[in-house]
């Protein structure tokens, strides 16, 4: 009677090794994907938030005297971020609302920050 020894792996050991191998990569790439999508917008968070207090301390520098609109761009060092400043009165004389966004990414649904602040009038 001869005996067979088996002293290797079947085919099927193999094709699941590899499987299971495969399956591990593609997670770990989907993982260091969603890494690094989440880093970019924790930096255009933190740009954004950075740009609207530089613009919020324009305002108040200069004093929100009248309610107003304006929007604009930061120039050639920040191109894909806008922003928007809205000045509304408040049931407070001498007291206005001033809200300060800025926006980045794409137009029909951009990401912004928000900054809403209240000034005094300068007399």
């Amino acid at each position: 009677m001869i005996r067979f020894r088996q002293n290797g792996f079947t085919l099927l050991e193999v094709m699941i090794a590899i499987l299971i191998i495969a399956t591990s990569f593609i997670v770990l790439l989907h993982s260091r994907n969603q890494s690094v999508i989440a880093a970019d917008y924790a930096r255009h968070m933190t740009v954004a938030t950075l740009l609207a207090s530089e613009k919020m301390g324009e305002i108040e520098q200069s004093g929100a005297t009248e309610t107003s609109e304006e929007t604009g761009e930061f120039g050639e060092d920040f191109p894909e971020y806008t922003w928007r400043i809205t000045v509304t009165e408040t049931a407070y004389e001498k007291i206005n609302e001033v809200r300060v966004e800025v926006l980045w990414g794409i137009s029909e649904n951009p990401s912004r920050v928000e900054l809403v602040n209240y000034v005094k009038e300068k007399e």
